[in-house]
This record gives structure tokens, sequence and C-alpha cells, in this order.
């Protein structure tokens, strides 16, 4: 069982996305990718390792209540990917943001969720993390 971890930090060093992504992969058993979604030109890298993948987790951080920029544009082709390649994986997400509460994480798990409704993809679930 092959699970990829995306890190969709747009941050190159010390980033709480990492960490966590870090800490999550002591416990998953398999074999595990890592892999740093930060432009366009990571997205083909990255659709690659989910042809074979089962699980996808995505950490990012929280930004204006919902999903970085970037990583909506990779969503958009991840979805032209799966569909066309007949892709069934499990999505999770580990979202982390400045405020004290973990629950300013909803509207972007709600995102995440809508996501794999129309993908046809199995959503896991979240973990909203605050500061």
């Amino acid at each position: 069982m092959k699970t990829v971890l995306i890190n969709c930090s747009p941050k190159k060093r010390f980033c709480a996305s990492a960490y966590f992504l870090f800490l999550l992969s002591l416990f998953v058993g398999g074999e595990k990718v890592k892999e740093r979604l930060r432009s366009p030109a990571d997205h083909a890298r990255i659709l690659e390792q989910l042809r074979d993948a089962r699980t996808v987790v995505f950490g990012l951080p929280l930004y204006v209540d919902g999903v970085p920029s970037h990583v909506l544009r990779f969503l958009e082709e991840m979805e032209t990917f799966c569909r066309k390649n007949g892709l069934k994986l499990r999505v999770y997400c580990i979202a982390n943001n400045g405020f004290i509460e973990g629950k300013q994480n909803v509207p972007l798990m709600q995102v995440f969720e809508n996501f794999c409704v129309r993908t046809g993809l199995a959503w896991g679930g979240g973990v909203g993390i605050g500061g």
C-alpha cells in the first residue's frame, strides 16, 4: 500500500506542514512517498506518484479561511488525472493555522470533502490544528 504525503506549504524550510506530515509518517505502514507542492512545475511529478497509490495526505496551511491558490490549481489537474486514469484514492488533510482554535480550518476541510465528492474519491477526513 502506497501513501503519498504532500507538503503544500510554500515555505522552503521550517514549516509546520512538513512537521505534521513527518509525525504522521511514523504511524503509516507500507510504502511512503514524500512530495512538495510549491509550483505548477511540481504537478506532473506528483500526479505520477498518485498513479499507483492508495492514499494521499495533504499537509497545508490555512490561507484566508481556505485552500492556498497553488493547491487549488493542483486539485483541478488532479481531478482530471484521477478521472482519466480511473483512480480511486482515499484523501486525508492536515491543516494548520495561526489561530488558537483548530476549528478555523473547517472551510478548508469542506473544500477537500467537496473535491472528493466531485472527483469520485473517498474523503477520509482531516485534522485542523490551531496555533
